[in-house]
């Protein structure tokens, strides 16, 4: 119940710490984010990395999140010049291969990027299943993630990065995401990115501190601040669009950025 004793103390404990300005320093969440992510019997992993079936998420939302989010990205994308079918589409966290199963048709290639290995394997099963062979693993550590920048096999069309940005370390990580975004686009290509929004309320603050506890809310943006920060980058924003409530994954203030590298 949403009321119960431990749920109770669960607010008060979050409230104060919010309060105090409790955090750990980026290193440490980023070892026990890497520690996380690297053990696929981790409590949740499944689901929070978005496999199929069995303890993870029904087949049924798994396709229906991969479908919203081409669909968005479609509807948003008609403002640029971006011409299908593009060179190459790269998912930053591909996870179980939801989006992966819908976004790799737009391309020649479809560069997959994860955490954990397993999930790799994951994502890259189910695109053989729907009769994808375009898929190129990358496999990356939380510490050091523009290594990325030597692993991918070249310029990139579209840049995906859903159901991320809330699990990184810090504000200041997704900095480095978005500098990583830049140097893999080509001119004129352009990425659609996800983040969490914070508000006014003390509940929506990024955590900072007891990862494998608070994954789903570590990072948080105000809009107009991951606006100002995209464009601070290079990374022009085109459009932005809210989710107050994510009924599929049970979530809530999902904020959808459509960001234009510039072709000149």
């Amino acid at each position: 119940m949403q009321n119960s004793p431990r749920n109770l103390l669960k607010t008060v404990v979050l409230r104060t710490t919010s309060l105090l300005g409790v955090s750990q320093s980026e290193e440490r969440i980023a070892d026990d984010s890497q520690k996380y992510w690297a053990d696929p019997t981790t409590a949740h992993f499944r689901a929070f990395s978005h496999w199929k079936g069995d303890d993870a998420i029904s087949q049924q939302t798994w396709h229906a999140i991969g479908q919203q989010h081409v669909n968005l990205f479609h509807e948003l994308a008609r403002i640029t010049p971006l011409q299908m079918p593009v060179g190459r589409v790269i998912e930053w966290g591909c996870g179980g291969g939801a989006n992966a199963v819908h976004f790799a048709g737009l391309g020649n290639q479809f560069v997959g990027v994860d955490l954990s290995q397993s999930t790799l394997d994951e994502c890259a099963a189910n695109l053989r299943e729907a009769g994808f062979n375009n898929f190129f693993p990358v496999l990356i550590d939380v510490a050091h993630p523009e290594k990325a920048r030597d692993l991918v096999p070249g310029p990139c069309d579209i840049f995906l990065c859903t159901y991320v940005f809330e699990l990184i370390p810090s504000p200041a990580y997704g900095r480095r995401l978005l500098e990583i975004a830049h140097h893999l686009l080509r001119p004129g290509g352009v990425a659609l990115v996800q983040i969490k929004y914070a508000t006014g309320d003390w509940r929506t603050q990024p955590r900072r501190w007891g990862y494998r506890h608070n994954l789903a809310n570590m990072t948080t943006y105000r809009i107009d601040e991951f606006w100002q920060l995209a464009d601070s980058i290079g990374l022009k924003p085109k459009a932005v669009t809210l989710q107050p409530i994510q009924s599929l994954v049970n979530d809530e203030r999902y904020a959808y950025f459509l960001l234009e590298k510039p072709a000149t």
